[in-house]
């Protein structure tokens, strides 16, 4: 099983659903959970075509305030239990019928008083089915005064509220590889202000049914909340396997695009005539990578750079000096990820 859990602050910024794109491709996570799309049902119809995940369930943001979705592929079964504008919550069936676990994406109220509403919400849920259950998404509060560093002092009451809450749902918070906060910003006078909000809880049953699972805390540009991605550890590979070719949508708006592929055809055809087609066939695709690489790899290695960069400065201690650079290191990459949006245009 795997799972990306965000909330993206809109779905309306291209940016935005490019980093998410570029994420599901890499993970193929089984279950996508939005939050704060912004974004109606018909909206949605768009993006659940652009991450190839044609079923979920969503709820519609409220004037552009809000607005959840759970997305998942065709083969997938998933039933849906319950949903509200601040869960969503499946029971999803795997390997044949003979495992079954249960998924709730849950978006605590950013309203610090109306709080104690979603924390009934959680308790309630966990009373509804005994199935290994994981609990993810922002839930807009912290355990402990340690989850937070900047800002004023939160009330140790409001951290209790949802402490309780977590036990009485016989939940645990199952921790994160990567860095310590999930969401940051600056606030005027008061500086940079760095608090883990969002988090995966699960049942005991559902670490027993996935002990190989761990939740990563991924850093991005496009929102200041990180990714969570719950996934396996990837098994130590023996060999670096080759790259597949695949022929890119953006290349043929390059006028010469077509003149490469035409002189590499060429070339195939003066290499023999057995297996011409293979020969021509290889010839395009090594003249493609070469001529890629020249025209756009530049922007894609510069943002391969930056996103470990950006990962790697998230990991260190919040001082003053460290936010400037996270900071400036966001704004080099978003600049470096619109000119890849020019590319693709």
């Amino acid at each position: 099983m795997s799972a990306i859990c965000w909330n993206c602050r809109g779905l309306g910024n291209p940016r935005t659903v490019g980093t998410l794109q570029k994420l599901v491709l890499e993970e193929d996570p089984t279950l996508v959970f939005l939050m704060e799309t912004k974004f109606n049902v018909e909206e949605m119809v768009e993006i659940k075509r652009k991450l190839e995940r044609s079923q979920g369930l969503v709820v519609p943001s409220v004037r552009r305030s809000g607005g959840l979705a759970l997305l998942w592929k065709e083969s997938l079964l998933v039933d849906v239990q319950t949903f509200s504008p601040r869960h969503i919550d499946v029971i999803v069936t795997e390997d044949a019928g003979k495992m079954k676990w249960r998924f709730t994406g849950f978006y605590g109220n950013p309203e610090t008083h109306k709080r104690e509403e979603s924390w009934s919400l959680l308790v309630s849920l966990s009373t509804r089915c005994d199935l290994p259950w994981v609990c993810m998404g922002d839930f807009n509060e912290i355990c402990h005064r340690g989850e937070k560093t900047g800002g004023g002092e939160r009330p140790e009451w409001q951290m209790s509220a949802f402490r309780s809450a977590i036990n009485r749902s016989k939940l645990r918070d199952m921790g994160c590889v990567g860095p310590e906060f999930t969401w940051s910003r600056r606030l005027r006078a008061r500086g940079w202000v760095r608090e883990r909000l969002d988090r995966a809880l699960v049942s005991t049953n559902w670490a027993g049914l996935f002990p190989g699972v761990r939740l990563y805390n991924r850093a991005t540009c496009s929102s200041d909340h990180n990714i969570l991605i719950l996934k396996t550890l990837p098994p130590k590979s023996r060999s670096k396997r080759q790259r597949l070719f695949r022929f890119e949508a953006m290349w043929i708006k390059k006028d010469d695009c077509a003149e490469v592929v035409k002189e590499a055809w060429e070339r195939g055809q003066m290499l023999g005539l057995q297996n011409q087609f293979r020969l021509c066939m290889d010839e395009c695709r090594s003249a493609l990578q070469s001529w890629n690489k020249t025209n756009f790899g530049h922007v894609g290695r510069k943002i391969a750079s930056l996103s470990k960069k950006l990962q790697w400065l998230e990991c260190l201690p919040g001082g003053v000096a460290n936010m400037e650079e996270i900071n400036e290191t966001k704004g080099e990459l978003i600049r470096m990820l619109s000119a890849e949006e020019v590319m693709w245009k």
